[in-house]
């Protein structure tokens, strides 16, 4: 669809928005055939104002549609909406999802390159740039606890993790750091101490 100049709405004249079908139809279960249509997002369009009205008085339901052409066949149809903002979470912008797919490559080619030179340090950093794909960051927390370098501990317990999965896999690489290398984080001031340790050489505190 990048590559194809968008089609006008035939009832507004605005170009039409790329629209990423979802894994379900709406009508017969058969679905489009594709992975998206275009489909015309102007609340102000006539097709979609006045289907208001038309689809209360057809079928006695709060609901309208919004104007749709296939890619492939340009064929112009109607997908029924229940509000105003419905569909418009499928919108995307092709260029800028392609430019995220060739970030999220090199990102991982980067760090295959770390993973193999054993870069614990530049392996973290992927792992705390929240910019980076989750794949990639994935990935990273996986190296990390096969690597089992301690100086990836420190890092890694001070960032705030926005995902929550990612946060789960950061921990259980921490997990596999300490007990690789017989140590723990001592309760009380995060110092890293041996495992057997009763009291922390750090801080003094009993650990018993």
């Amino acid at each position: 669809m990048a590559t194809k100049e968008k089609p006008k709405c035939p009832h507004c004249g605005q170009e039409m928005s790329d629209y990423a079908v979802p894994p379900y139809n709406f009508s017969d279960g058969l679905g489009w055939g594709v992975t998206s249509l275009y489909v015309c997002f102007n609340d102000q369009c006539s097709f979609f104002v006045e289907g208001w009205e038309s689809m209360m008085n057809f079928y006695g339901q709060r609901a309208s549609y919004r104007c749709m052409c296939h890619p492939e066949t340009m064929e112009i149809g109607a997908i029924p909406v229940f509000s105003h903002d419905a569909l418009k979470g499928g919108m995307f912008d092709p260029e800028e999802e392609r430019a995220k797919e060739e970030a999220e490559n090199k990102a991982a080619a980067a760090l295959r390159g770390y993973i193999e030179a054993k870069d614990t340090l530049a392996i973290v950093d992927m792992l705390i740039d929240e910019t980076v794909a989750p794949r990639v960051r994935l990935e990273a927390t996986e190296a990390l606890g096969k690597i089992a370098d301690l100086r990836a501990v420190e890092p890694i317990r001070n960032h705030h993790f926005t995902n929550e999965i990612i946060k789960k896999k950061a921990e259980e690489a921490l997990e596999l750091i300490h007990k690789a290398n017989y140590t723990k984080e001592c309760p009380y001031c995060a110092e890293i101490i041996k495992a057997r340790a009763l009291v922390c050489k750090h801080c003094g505190k009993d650990l018993k």
